[in-house]
């Protein structure tokens, strides 16, 4: 990908619904979405964050639940 930096929009920026975490990850899911949407691995997300695989799958699960994406 071609990186240069990161924007946060401002409908995540101050979504007060959102922790810290969840809008760096979805900042981070942006980056890497294409045209046929982000597949990054829980792996990657470990990795990238330094938290455990199953932290990162319980983000995740979070933000689907509050509708921010679709698993």
């Amino acid at each position: 990908r071609a990186f240069k930096g990161i924007w946060i929009p401002k409908e995540i920026w101050l979504n007060d619904n959102l922790t810290l975490m969840e809008k760096v990850f979805l900042v981070e899911i942006d980056s890497l979405d294409n045209d046929k949407g982000c597949f990054a691995s829980n792996e990657h997300f470990s990795s990238f964050f330094k938290l455990s695989k199953s932290r990162c799958s319980e983000i995740i699960k979070t933000l689907e639940k509050k509708g921010f994406i679709k698993i």
